[in-house]
């Protein structure tokens, strides 16, 4: 859900190496990071075609398909605290087989911020656009002769948020603690908060989807001077997991997620927007939220080895318990305004009522089997069984329980023809959350219930020689379909197709030229139910042709200097549920340039950030009718050090 519910992730772990490479803050560059163009994030800098909002059309973050280092994570913070989780890529396709059990709608894997030996200082200072800054102070520290290490961080932004606030301030810290233990184990525990507010939100805007939207800029819109909002997260975890032995491995992690926010948070919003630039304007004043989720994953692998064929086995366990309020929202209906009235209104008086709770416990069991032929190939099998459990404890009515113990299978197999090119595919299926009830629905912040979702996909690698890479895929996936109805009641309306192709090449050609190149071409079909067939069609929010080149040139003469390039182009997409209308195709064009320097004998570098270069003033939709601007042209400058 876009609008404001501010949950954010944190995270967890699996198989760990002996030794764990100390990276520079210096050397983050997610174009030489990236090993393909589904999605990249290091540091402050995300490529690539997917994030964990939406791969696919879909958002793993909504259906519960985050891992952190490979392990299972119940998230119920809004987005991750930058000290423990550094660096986050997308496995879809191919790299989604992985992992033991494939999701449906993508997996975003997260990695934490793990000391390794050696013992680094990082200074990185940001200034950027709409007086937004920040400063992140980030020490890792380990011993070379002893398996322990510690991790501390502390980032402070300030109007980072310029999408939802004029003003805000954030600060997250984090502590990661990774100590050795016998028999080749290995502990890693860790804890973090996010804690932060803002005033003079900006307004939420909606459309009803039967009409077309005016052209606005986010930033832009009338606040009020009063509105605010105010976030508590926290995040601790601890994760047991052995380094690979000849044939056992072992990972275990147990994580609490917690969303601790006091009354009073605003939501500000505008619904129906016409064409006329006018809107229904309501203030959605909510009270004291909470969201506590404990959740984690066992895994005990064990694999035999040969030349030429092994086996390996796989038995997980997985589970959550999640407890959180929603509802008891104070509404002030403002009447029909202008979205250009700046007028100042009064604090409206708050009237709250009884919330409501809503209470998962989900626990699964699964076992997989793979044959592997080193060199040509592989078949596997999996099989979870899950139970789950929602309940929904509202005020003057008796409570709801919804009740699911699906069986769910999985299957993929790869195949090498010859020793540039491997055939994949794979078949799965999973029990997925969809998003919360979203800021304009009559039962806004509700979560749907956990729904069976599918998928099935195949594709071809090409890589014809070293630093060369090429993927074609196909896939569709159905899942269930949750929007309003006629009644402005958020609730599954029938189900929705999703069919593709997605395409990445990536080249190096190891002189300093690193080119990721991606596109997804995307179909996607609302299936009405038998008592709603004219539910059919194309939904708001789906985005037909996505194209993203990213390129980076630093040969061994330009030092110390370096350029960076990087190219968007989005093709037309539904402005009406009817589809009558269309937005704008648009392209952005983004410009790097960074300089190495020495700072007291230490290496630093300072980069030039031009985003959108052509000032783009593209639109956006999200299935449930909210409307999005792109933020424009912008400027960031960004200077990191390492001691």
């Amino acid at each position: 859900m876009i609008a404001r519910c501010r949950l954010r992730p944190w995270l967890l772990g699996t198989v760990l190496l002996p030794t764990i490479a100390l990276a520079q803050r210096v050397d983050d560059n997610a174009v030489t990071a990236a090993n393909d163009a589904f999605g990249t994030t290091v540091g402050t800098q995300t490529i690539g075609l997917y994030d964990p909002e939406d791969v696919r059309g879909f958002s793993p973050r909504d259906a519960g398909n985050l891992r952190i280092e490979g392990l299972y994570f119940d998230q119920q913070t809004y987005a991750a605290n930058s000290c423990l989780v550094p660096e986050q890529s997308i496995k879809v396709g191919l790299t989604a087989q992985s992992f033991d059990f494939p999701a449906p709608t993508g997996i975003a894997d997260y990695s934490l911020s793990i000391p390794g030996a050696g013992n680094l200082t990082s200074v990185v200072a940001a200034v950027g656009p709409f007086e937004a800054s920040s400063l992140e102070l980030d020490g890792r520290y380990g011993s070379s002769t002893q398996p322990f290490g510690v991790s501390l961080c502390f980032h402070r932004s300030l109007n980072s948020d310029f999408d939802f606030a004029k003003h805000t301030q954030s600060n997250d810290t984090g502590l990661i603690v990774r100590s050795g233990l016998p028999k080749n184990m290995e502990l890693i525990a860790f804890a973090g908060t996010s804690r932060g507010n803002e005033h003079q939100a900006l307004p939420f805007v909606y459309t009803d989807g039967d009409l077309g939207i005016p052209t606005f800029r986010q930033m832009r819109l009338p606040s009020q001077e009063w509105t605010r909002w105010t976030w508590r997260d926290g995040t601790a975890g601890a994760i047991l997991r052995s380094s690979a032995t000849e044939h056992w491995s072992f990972a275990a992690g147990v994580f609490r997620s917690t969303v601790d926010n006091p009354a009073y948070n605003y939501n500000d919003l505008l619904l129906d927007l016409a064409p006329d630039r006018t809107a229904d304007h309501q203030m959605d004043v909510l009270p004291a939220l909470t969201a506590h989720s404990t959740s984690g994953e066992i895994r005990m692998s064990y694999q035999t080895s040969g030349a030429t064929h092994a086996e390996r086995w796989a038995l997980t366990v997985r589970g959550r318990s999640v407890s959180r309020t929603f509802g008891g929202d104070s509404i002030t209906d403002y009447g029909r305004v202008s979205i250009d009235d700046f007028s100042v209104l009064p604090p409206p008086a708050v009237n709250f009522t009884a919330g409501s709770v809503d209470r998962v416990r989900q626990l699964g069991l699964g076992i997989s089997f793979d044959e592997l032929w080193p060199g040509r190939g592989s078949v596997g099998v999996g099989l979870q069984k899950v139970s789950y459990q929602r309940t929904i404890e509202a005020p003057d009515v008796p409570s709801t329980t919804d009740r699911s113990n699906p069986l769910l299978p999985t299957f993929r197999f790869t195949y090498s023809p010859a020793s540039s090119f491997l055939l994949y595919g794979s078949y799965a299926r999973g029990l997925e959350d969809s998003a919360l009830a979203p800021a304009n629905a009559v039962n806004r912040g509700e979560s749907p219930p956990a729904t069976t979702t599918w998928q099935v996909d195949a594709g071809i690698r090409y890589e014809p020689q070293p630093g060369a890479q090429f993927l074609l895929g196909a896939f569709e996936v159905n899942k269930a379909y949750f929007n309003l109805n006629d009644a402005d009641v958020y609730m599954q309306l029938g189900q929705i197709r999703h069919r593709g192709l997605e395409a990445s090449a990536t080249l190096n050609n190891g002189q300093g030229l690193v080119a990721v190149l991606g596109g997804v071409w995307l179909q996607a079909s609302v299936l009405g139910n038998a008592s709603d067939p004219t539910l059919s069609g194309t939904p708001l929010g789906s985005v037909p042709l996505v194209l993203n080149a990213d390129l980076d040139y630093a040969p061994p003469s330009w030092r110390p200097w370096a350029l960076s390039f990087g190219w968007q182009g989005v093709s037309e997409r539904p402005e009406t549920n009817s589809g009558n209308m269309q937005l704008p195709a648009y392209s952005q064009f983004s410009l790097t340039l960074r300089y190495e320097f020495q700072i007291f004998g230490h290496p630093g570098v300072m980069r030039l950030d031009a985003d959108d270069i052509g000032d783009s003033s593209a639109m956006m939709i999200d299935t449930s009718g909210h409307v999005l601007s792109e933020r424009g042209r912008s400027y960031t400058l960004t200077l990191t050090a390492d001691f």
